[in-house]
């Protein structure tokens, strides 16, 4: 009869290990989704700025920012003097 008390302590404890287990899953999640500070300084400010994101928002982000300036090369016609400059045959 000693057991009978230990026996039901086990068969309550169980659920509350396993949902422990099931905590651990977001550990491991949040500790790859890990936060990523860098400093960025705006052109002409002595102030910077701190942006934190995760590795996938920093890739995506050069992603974005390649795209648009090779969309920009293609825009331009593959001209390398700048925005808005031409060239005359005088």
């Amino acid at each position: 009869m000693r057991f009978v008390p230990v026996l039901a302590l086990l068969v309550l404890a169980t659920p509350a290990l396993a949902h422990q287990d099931a905590d651990g899953g977001a550990d491991k999640k949040a500790k790859a989704e890990k936060k990523i500070c860098r400093a960025l300084v705006a052109t002409g400010s002595i102030m910077g700025k701190r942006e934190c994101h995760t590795k996938a928002e920093w890739d995506a982000m050069s992603d974005r920012s390649t795209n648009a300036r090779d969309k920009l090369d293609r825009d331009m016609g593959g001209r390398t003097g700048g925005i808005g400059v031409s060239r005359s045959n005088d």
